[in-house]
């Protein structure tokens, strides 16, 4: 980084900007999951009555159509975030979400599951679209020296609106089923009309976010590479990005630790509820109390995060963040899911996730070069998706062949404490400056 980037200050208008990108992330974000989590447990009951049972095991179809996406067109969209206008993008993914919404609320409407399904595959294609651009354009926003704080509020935005749009949409829909089985008793239809009305207020919502999307100052393009054919599989050749520097891979691997981390506990939570309800009615309720247990520990941690990353980036949170990860997961392994205990572990592991993403997000997005930053978040996006996806695989396995609770998290929390011994020994002196009170901004050559 150079001394003119450290000593350039954000505007009023850098300021509006950033809080436009802000609230229209979470807004999208929030839309994604809310979707999902109405899919999820509609069919769960399409299941329970035997309406439709090929849509077993559901969770883990839309848990591998978030990732596959990232996958298979992370180049294309790391590619148009450099060459492109990253406002522009911006906008255009907006607009996309909202033709996207408008194909699944008439899926739900014509009670057409698998149209509904295949609509959210094109939302994660959004989002592909949407994540270089939004990650990318936050140092051109507010410089160097409020990245960290920038950054935290960000990504935290973000893991709180996919829990808040979980445990909403679950909650919603498992009152609005409960409604309907009062008035109609049995009638197959009432998860549909249970699902489409939070499905079209949600359609209704992203209006005000295209047009937040104008809110954004128009940044140039800082890339000037035209496209080619190949940029469609350069997969691999995002992925030697991220390790040409020994600073960036690091940073790439324990983001993608903490995404492959949530993947699992998430889909272990779902596991939960569905174990404890039969997966029937009360499932939705089930599921969004536990995810209500992890939002609620991720913005507890995010926040902290944040604060202490106001003015440098620490990551000698990092560590810490990884061993209340362990902890959480080991006393989830210890502790029988019916009790209420078990929210309060979760939210324990989700707050060390949200204390371990934090100040690495900020140190990789600070290390990235302006014209390859889109490229190199894009790498990380596809890094980040191929953990979740292990984890979607790793725990459908589990689950597939019945292996206990108590086993899965004690697996868990093993990786957890490998992760958390390699990170002391890569940051001991930000680690003990941290702790110790006696901490040091970063500076340019730091590991």
């Amino acid at each position: 980084m150079s001394a003119s980037q450290n000593q350039v200050k954000p505007t009023r208008r850098n300021w509006v900007s950033f809080y436009s990108l802000f609230v229209l992330q979470t807004q999208n974000a929030f839309n994604d999951k809310a979707a999902q989590f109405l899919l999820i447990p509609l069919g769960g009951l399409l299941v329970s009555t035997s309406s439709i049972p090929s849509a077993s095991g559901l969770e883990y179809v839309l848990g591998a159509l978030i990732v596959l996406p990232f996958i298979l067109f992370a180049p294309i969209a790391g590619w148009l975030s450099d060459r492109f206008s990253k406002t522009s993008v911006i906008r255009s993914a907006i607009f996309l979400q909202f033709a996207v919404f408008l194909c699944i609320l008439c899926a739900v409407y014509y009670q057409n599951l698998w149209l509904a399904v295949f609509g959210f595959f094109l939302l994660s294609v959004e989002s592909v679209i949407l994540s270089p651009a939004k990650r990318g354009i936050v140092k051109e926003l507010v410089g160097h020296d409020r990245l960290g704080f920038a950054s935290g509020v960000l990504e935290m935005s973000v893991v709180l609106a996919v829990c808040i749009g979980q445990v909403l949409s679950s909650w919603w829909f498992d009152i609005n089923l409960i409604e309907l089985e009062r008035e109609k008793p049995g009638d197959l239809s009432n998860g549909w009309t249970a699902a489409f009305v939070p499905l079209l207020i949600i359609t209704a919502a992203t209006i005000p976010t295209i047009l937040l999307s104008y809110g954004i100052e128009k940044k140039p393009a800082m890339g000037k590479r035209n496209f080619e054919l190949k940029i469609l599989w350069e997969h691999f050749s995002q992925l030697k990005d991220l390790c040409e520097d020994r600073r960036i891979r690091l940073s790439s691997v324990g983001i993608a630790f903490f995404w492959g981390f949530a993947g699992f506990l998430n889909l272990a939570a779902i596991q939960m509820g569905k174990d404890t309800s039969g997966g029937g009615l009360g499932f939705g309720t089930d599921i969004a109390w536990l995810m209500f247990a992890a939002s609620g520990g991720i913005a507890a941690g995010g926040f902290i995060s944040s604060i202490i990353c106001r003015r440098n980036i620490q990551l000698g949170l990092v560590p810490i963040g990884g061993l209340m990860m362990a902890c959480g997961s080991i006393a989830l392994a210890m502790t029988p899911i019916e009790s209420s205990w078990i929210k309060l572990w979760i939210a324990i592991a989700g707050a060390g996730g949200a204390t371990l993403l934090v100040p690495l997000n900020a140190f990789l997005q600070d290390l990235c070069p302006p014209e390859k930053r889109g490229r190199i978040i894009a790498g990380l996006n596809l890094l980040d998706c191929i953990s979740g996806l292990l984890a979607v695989v790793t725990q459908g396995l589990m689950a597939k062949f019945d292996l206990p609770h108590s086993l899965q998290f004690t697996l868990l929390a093993l990786v957890s404490l490998v992760a958390t011994g390699y990170s002391v020994r890569l940051v001991p002196k930000q680690f003990i400056g941290l702790i110790s009170g006696n901490q040091r901004p970063l500076k340019k050559g730091d590991d």
